[in-house]
Parts: structure tokens; sequence; C-alpha cells
């Protein structure tokens, strides 16, 4: 061994070995010929056009008087307009033409680019008076941090409230879902479009993602495996179920779902799942059949995939919910085996009323046991659910008991190691606790703790559970009411409890300002011990519309702060 290496050592003194040849790209050659390749590489990587950045702008003039209902065009100049490209609405020409933004009543706007290069902004007031100018440089990578306006004229004062920039076309989707929260991260869905022939003929690529606070998405998972596309007569799209953490892997129920189109009428479907790992999530993962009883298909007709409970129960089980002759089975799962377990007709679990039954489907985990809770009837002045222990499925009748008068106006959810419930005693709801000692006895009765959760108010209609679900953090829970289960313009309620459910206090409605209608209860989260809500809405750019992604977080009273974020994904 030493003989070699003395040898090679030799042959480098005598040969004089370079690791780097001489290269024209920077006269001192050697390490600074691949530090210059490098530059040229980012510098090259900066300005590719396969990305996007959208910029909330605000304009005013030096007094800071907003230009209410002005109008912004822009456009970005590069190597195209040097070249002379013809310019195309949304550049597919290779060159994209200008946009126009009208302004709101604050002087803010979204504004779209879809180039790299110099971006050229010209402000005009309401009645249509030019005012002035601005220049920035817009490249991959752009931040709120790393803006700059290098030129500018005109008295106006252009303020950037924030900035989001993508890679992909993941910015163009409007297939935008919430999915839900695991394992401390949130979850969205996302199809981009990846052929497009016309409004009418493309094909798209779906994605899922993650985040830590609702706002930066850092971890990106491309599911192959499906053909998702749409024509004049049908179109295939992907439903995905909430997320379940199993210890090590995020995994998914899906359906792939080929329906008419414009009718949006089912046709067939294909059911799938997909995990991947939860500590390196890869950048792609594809999507795998499950076998499922016989006509039993997931989200049969239905968008609303988050309604359907589904859950990681381990010992390598999971809760979900497909859809038979039009109405929820839930099932026990296994992944790597077509054997499963029907709730309803196995262990009597209902399902027939499925605003109220399904949300009563709830993971109960003590002294380090799960038990997967079921409803086995209807809310009254008790509530009985069925206990079923993981991994062996034996049951366990445990009854809850509110005392009379006092009736059940929800099921019984675990929040913080402890069982909560919403209950009402005309006319009043309130929140109570119940103690979790006897949940493991033999066909317990378990009666409600003394002590109330102060401070809910509801006055929303509705039937069924109106509580639908709990968001929690830091030790801080959020209670989300609704009076439509199935978030049909619904009317929402917030509690907030930051003392470990000795009361709550109702946060303010969902914020109005640059925002839309709540149509999933998921689009709530919590992280950081923080409410946030995210959705998607349409800015105008002058020859139609573009999505924008924004995400809404409470302030460390629970107030919502005054702005929302662009969301940002990796």
């Amino acid at each position: 061994m030493n003989r070699i290496i003395l040898t090679i050592f030799i042959s480098i003194l005598l040969f004089q070995c370079r690791i780097f040849k001489p290269s024209s790209l920077d006269p001192s050659e050697d390490i600074g010929s691949l530090q210059a390749l490098l530059r040229f590489l980012a510098l090259a990587d900066a300005f590719n056009t396969q990305s996007q950045s959208v910029l909330f702008m605000k304009f005013t003039d030096s007094n800071g008087t907003p230009y209410a209902n002005g109008v912004v065009e822009y456009f970005v100049y590069n190597e195209a307009d040097e070249n002379g490209v013809a310019t195309s609405p949304y550049g597919e020409s290779g060159n994209v033409q200008t946009y126009t933004a009208t302004l709101d009543t604050s002087g803010r706007a979204f504004l779209f680019f879809s180039e790299r290069g110099i971006a050229n902004i010209s402000l005009k007031n309401v009645s249509n008076t030019f005012i002035g100018t601005a220049s920035f440089r817009i490249y991959n990578g752009i931040t709120k941090q790393l803006f700059s306006i290098y030129k500018q004229t005109g008295n106006a004062q252009y303020i950037l409230e924030d900035l989001a920039n993508y890679r992909n076309r993941l910015s163009t989707s409007n297939t935008f879902t919430s999915l839900g929260s695991a394992n401390g991260r949130q979850f969205i869905y996302l199809e981009v479009q990846s052929n497009f022939n016309g409004a009418n003929n493309f094909t798209t690529t779906g994605y899922i993602a993650s985040s830590a606070d609702g706002e930066y998405y850092d971890q990106i998972t491309k599911i192959d495996g499906v053909s998702l596309s749409r024509n004049t007569t049908t179109e295939t799209v992907l439903k995905v179920s909430l997320p379940m953490f199993n210890g090590s892997e995020y995994v998914f129920f899906l359906s792939e779902e080929n329906r008419n189109y414009p009718a949006l009428t089912f046709l067939s479907n294909k059911n799938l799942y997909v995990k991947f790992s939860a500590f390196l999530p890869p950048v792609s993962a594809t999507a795998i059949e499950k076998t499922l009883p016989n006509l039993h298909r997931f989200f049969d007709s239905d968008d609303k995939t988050w309604y359907y409970p589904a859950l990681s129960l381990g010992s390598g089980k999971y809760l979900g919910t497909p859809m038979l002759s039009g109405v929820p089975r839930p099932l026990i799962i296994q992944l790597d085996s077509d054997t499963t377990s029907d709730l309803v007709s196995g262990f009597s679990c209902l399902a027939t009323t499925p605003d109220a039954n399904l949300v009563a489907y709830q993971l109960i985990s003590y002294l380090g046991v799960n038990y997967l809770q079921c409803p086995i009837n209807a809310f009254g002045n008790t509530f009985v659910s069925n206990s079923i222990k993981i991994p062996e499925l034996t049951t366990n009748p445990v009854t809850f008991d509110a005392v009379s008068p006092t009736t059940f106006d929800s099921p019984v959810f675990p929040v913080q190691d402890q069982l909560v419930a919403v209950l009402f005693s005309s006319p009043n709801y309130f929140g109570t606790t119940f103690p979790k000692g006897p949940y493991i006895n033999s066909s317990p009765t378990i009666v409600k703790n003394s002590p109330q959760i102060t401070g809910f108010t509801s006055s929303i209609g509705g039937g069924s559970s109106r509580l639908r679900t709990v968001k929690s953090s830091n030790s801080i829970h959020y209670f989300l009411l609704s009076n439509a289960p199935n978030f049909a313009s619904p009317t929402i309620e917030i509690y907030r409890s930051n003392d470990n459910l000795t009361s709550v206090s109702l946060v303010q409605s969902l914020p109005s300002l640059y925002s839309t209608g709540i149509t999933n209860p998921e689009q709530i989260q919590s992280a950081n011990g923080k409410l946030n809500y995210s959705y998607a809405i349409s800015a105008g750019i002058g020859i139609g519309s573009l999505p924008v992604y924004l995400n809404y977080t409470t302030r460390d009273d629970g107030t919502w702060e005054s702005l929302p974020k662009l969301i940002k994904i990796k």
C-alpha cells in the first residue's frame, strides 16, 4: 500500500498534473476558472424563465396618500426583447406582453412576473394621469429582503408589502387545496399544468407540499403514477385525503377520478395511496393502487376529501373512509394487505348521518395504547362510542354522560391529553372535560367534570355537531364551530384557550381584506401557538387573472394581523 501511494505522489510531481485545465472564462485559470463557471451557472439559473414571482405592492404619493383605484402597467425587459421576440399573453412565444393591474382603495395590487430580467412599472392615477416609473431586477431566489428598486421617477412611493418567488410554475395552479396537518406540519395539494394546448386541452402534475408555519412550504413531493388531464368531454383529477403520519412516513389515500367535463359527473376511479419519508421527503413518490372491497371508492363524486376521516392507527393499520353506493363506509385498512375491517358491519359504528357521525371518529391514546373511537348512538344526554383497541381490534363501549338535562352538541375530542366536548343546556353552550382515567375500564360510564370551560357564547344555528375540529400548538387550543358541516357558505366561530382548557375567548371573524370565504376547515391550522388561515384568490392582469396564495396569521394576543402574507413554495 505504501509503495502505491509513493508511486502516485512521484507521478504527480513528475507530470505536474493539473486538476483544472486552462479556460478562457478566467485568465487566472485553475480554480478561478471553476469559480467563474459556477458564477455563470448561478447567473443562468437566476435568470431562467421557469419560475414566477408574485409581488404584493402599495403605491402612494410622497406623503403616503394611496393612489386609490389607479393603474399600473408592467413588463420585464430581457434578451427576448433585445432579440425582437414577439410578445404573447402568457409567454407562449417566449416573451410576455405588458400586464396591467388596477389598484384598490388602499393603493395595493398583486403583480406577476414569469420572466427574469429588468422589471419596469408605470404608474397612473385614477384619472389616468401619468405619475411615475420604477425599475428593479427579477430573478430566481429573489426575496422581500433582497428586493430593491434601483431607479424611480415621479411623485410616488413604491412599497413592497410581500414577495414570493416560485419555481416550476407552482404558482399557476388553480387547484390549491388545504389538506390538513400531521406531525406538526400542514399540507397543501397543487395541480400544475404540464402540457398546455388550450383551455380544455392540457395535462397536469400533482404536488403535495408541507410547511411548519403555513407561510413557507419547504418540502414538495411530486405524485407519480397517475395521469391527470382535461379535454372537451372528460377530465381526470386527483383527490387527496387528510394527511396521516405513521411515525416515519406520511401516508395519503388518493382517488384518480375520471369524470365528464364540464358536468363533472362520475365515470370511474382508481383507489390509490402514496407514502413517503417524513424525515427526508423525496422529490417524487409513486401512487400505488389499493384494492378495496367491491364497489368501495375513495371520494366518489365528492371533492370535499377533508370531510372523510383518515387516521394512522398504529401497527400498520389506517382508518379510511371510501364511499359505498354514495354512503360513507369507514374501514380499517392495511397497506400491505387486501384485508379490511368494516367498522359499520363489524363494529356497529354509525355513518348513516355523516354530518354528525364522521367527526366522531377520533384516535385516543392512553398509557401508550391507541384506541379508535367511533359513535354507536346519536347525541343526547349521553354519547356512546365503541373504543376499538389497536392492534387487537377488541371493543369496549364507553358512555360519556353530560348529566340530564344537558345534552351533547359534539362528540368527544382528544385535546392535549384531555377529553373535551361542547355541551348544550338551554339557552347556553359550554365546553367541558371528561376524566380520562376510567376510559380503559370495562364498559365505563364517564361523567363530565364539574368545572366548565367558560366563554363559549355560540349563537350560530345548524344541527349535528357544530364543533368540527380542534387545532392546537404550544398548549394553545382553537375550537372551530360551523353551522354547516360541509362548509357550504358556513357561519363559523373560533374559540381560543390558552389556560389549560379553563376558559375560551372568541377569536375575531376571519379577515375579509384580500380574502375569500372559507370552504374547508383544514384551511385553518395552528403553528407556534398561533392560528393561520390559508386560501387562494385571483388577481387581474388586464387580459385575465392569475391565482394568488395567501396566509393570514394571528398575533400573540389572538387577533389577526392586518395584512396577509404570500405563501412561499420552495
